[in-house]
């Protein structure tokens, strides 16, 4: 990102025509009920890198749960923006999905999450959960090794002794593994029947 250098364009059309077809083709189709408001906690999901975050995101649509690519530890703004989305929600306990790699620092993100919440925008109740990946689910898949871990990690020697020193990167899901656990992973904190309750209760 470099904003030195700002680029302003606009979305022109031919003539006016274009733009009324245009505005009639998309009339009243980007309407998407707020599946979390009957939900007695405000669900969040964080993803380490880029390359999982549209195949999360496929699962994430069907709840209208947030999804926020973090590109690792992720910085303070999308730490604000999730701690801004709970207070809007009016709800007191968040609850956090986090999907990352299993090496040091993968291990660490879902801890170092939670702690920043507490310790810089004064969330105390916070769920976090590591959906994937695991040691658990390595096993379970019987997934490729992604290498190893790199010394060079202020993580490494925690990890190492609990694991060894071979990591598993999230790419060594299937997308329909990643999906089938991360859908697990929100029907576990989901409360369907006050989401049904909600729905019924709500005119067509």
């Amino acid at each position: 990102h470099d904003p030195s250098r700002p680029v302003t364009l606009w979305r022109t059309h031919q003539h006016a025509g274009a733009f009324v077809r245009e505005q009639f083709a998309t009339f009243l189709k980007n309407y998407w009920r707020d599946l979390q408001q009957s939900q007695p906690k405000h669900i969040e999901i964080l993803v380490e890198k880029n390359t999982v975050e549209s195949i999360v995101t496929d699962v994430a649509m069907k709840y209208t749960i947030p999804v926020t690519s973090g590109r690792g530890y992720c910085s303070i703004p999308p730490r604000k923006a999730i701690a801004e989305r709970l207070s809007q929600s009016g709800k007191d306990r968040l609850v956090l999905l986090v999907v990352s790699d299993f090496d040091p620092d993968g291990e660490m993100i879902a801890a170092s999450f939670a702690r920043s919440m507490r310790d810089d925008f004064g969330i105390e109740d916070i769920d976090v959960i590591k959906v994937a990946l695991t040691n658990e689910q390595v096993r379970r898949f019987s997934l490729p090794p992604g290498g190893k871990a790199k010394p060079g990690s202020k993580n490494y020697s925690a990890f190492q002794k609990a694991y060894g020193d071979v990591v598993y990167e999230l790419e060594a899901l299937t997308p329909e593994q990643l999906q089938m656990l991360v859908t697990e992973a929100i029907e576990s904190v989901v409360d369907r029947e006050l989401a049904l309750i909600k729905v019924k209760a709500t005119p067509a």
